[in-house]
């Protein structure tokens, strides 16, 4: 017997074992019938349809590894993700669904077919492969929601924070008004100030980190202004703030483009901090600005220091992949410094305008960054 013929004759079987150990997961302790089977008929009839399909050698290989046929209207094993994430299950109760429906069908097909002939052995190859296919669409839609419901999260924090720390702001800057408070107390409200606003721009950067994966990337507003003029800027603060660093310019002048000006100076100001945190402190750090033909603009930071490994370059725009990768010893110390999330922010304002960011890191060179942006920003085509 086939095997789709055999799972649509023996459908209830089957469903009632998917359904017994759906009844041990935690999270379905106390359901119904129907939310504990949920989608399961859906995803074998899916299954037994592709079973029945005529499939080439490549298209198996490609399925096998998660590459399958993408359906527009969605898959019932999208769906089951969606009613598992709202029913409180973790990745690895989803997975284990999968795992038993496998055994299940794979058992009960054992003991009606006692000796195997060829095309049996392509329909397991089959059903393996479209298990495989279900899986993984159902992990991704399960990831994509659990990422969604996050980062909602964190930009209703970062919101709810910003006006508890305005009130703050405001309140301390009042105090520094103040000429009759005794020294110590002026230099307190100073720290508490700069404090506030060092949470105010790590609570921006939150927004910006969770926005840009809730949406299309981080929002840009364009209109034409000198980048040459507004780089300058950018550079004398960050002067003003690192005096003790050496800082080598050269910005061509009077560069008009079309760029959303108060981003791109974010930008900046995020590539050249990350130089002044991880760069040597006895080295320059190198800030060029230059056209690139008429129609594109190159922004260049570099410093020497420690030279940065391949594979923590691959994952460098990455916070979470960046601080996946550091030892406890550096987890520890970043309690105290930053998470890269000012790194990941200048990435998706760079691609929000159209253009490219490179990182390179030699003993010969040092680290450098690499900006190309087209003078008048294109928005990338979702």
């Amino acid at each position: 017997m086939r095997l789709s013929k055999f799972i649509s004759e023996h459908i209830e079987v089957i469903l009632q074992e998917w359904e017994d150990f759906a009844g041990t997961l935690h999270p379905l302790k106390s359901s119904t019938k129907a939310q504990l089977r949920d989608h399961a008929k859906a995803i074998l009839g899916e299954i037994c349809l592709d079973l029945d399909t005529y499939q080439s050698v490549e298209a198996g290989i490609e399925k096998s590894k998660g590459n399958g046929p993408d359906s527009a209207a969605g898959t019932a094993a999208e769906a089951h993700a969606a009613d598992r994430v709202q029913a409180g299950f973790t990745v690895e109760e989803l997975m284990a669904e999968f795992r038993a429906l496998r055994a299940s069908v794979l058992r009960l097909w054992q003991n009606r077919v006692k000796t195997a002939d060829e095309s049996d052995l392509q329909d397991m190859l089959r059903f393996n492969e479209a298990i495989d296919q279900s899986l993984t669409e159902s992990l991704a839609q399960f990831s994509a929601m659990l990422r969604d419901s996050q980062n909602v999260f964190l930009a209703i924090l970062g919101h709810d924070v910003r006006n508890p720390l305005g009130a703050i702001s405001m309140g301390t800057q009042m105090i520094l008004q103040d000429t009759t408070l005794p020294a110590r107390h002026v230099k307190v409200a100073a720290q508490v100030l700069r404090s506030t606003q060092r949470v105010t721009e790590i609570v921006s950067d939150l927004l910006d980190y969770s926005t840009s994966h809730l949406g299309s990337g981080i929002p840009v507003t364009l209109a034409d202004y000198d980048v040459s003029k507004e780089s300058r800027s950018v550079v004398q603060e960050m002067k003003l703030f690192h005096p003790e660093r050496d800082f080598r310019v050269d910005i061509e002048d009077g560069i008009i483009v079309a760029w959303d000006c108060a981003r791109m100076s974010q930008a900046l100001s995020n590539l050249m901090a990350n130089a002044v945190q991880h760069g040597s402190a006895t080295s320059p750090i190198w800030v060029t600005l230059s056209r690139q033909g008429k129609e594109e603009v190159v922004m260049v930071v570099q410093n020497e220091g420690d030279i940065i490994s391949p594979n923590r370059l691959r994952v460098m725009f990455d916070p979470g992949k960046s601080f996946a990768m550091k030892s406890t010893s550096e987890r520890s110390a970043s309690q105290t410094s930053n998470l890269g999330l000012g790194l990941y922010i200048t990435h998706e304002i760079v691609l929000a305008h159209g253009g490219t960011i490179r990182v390179s890191s030699t003993e010969l060179e040092g680290t450098t960054v690499t900006v190309r942006i087209p003078v008048i920003a294109k928005r990338p085509v979702n």
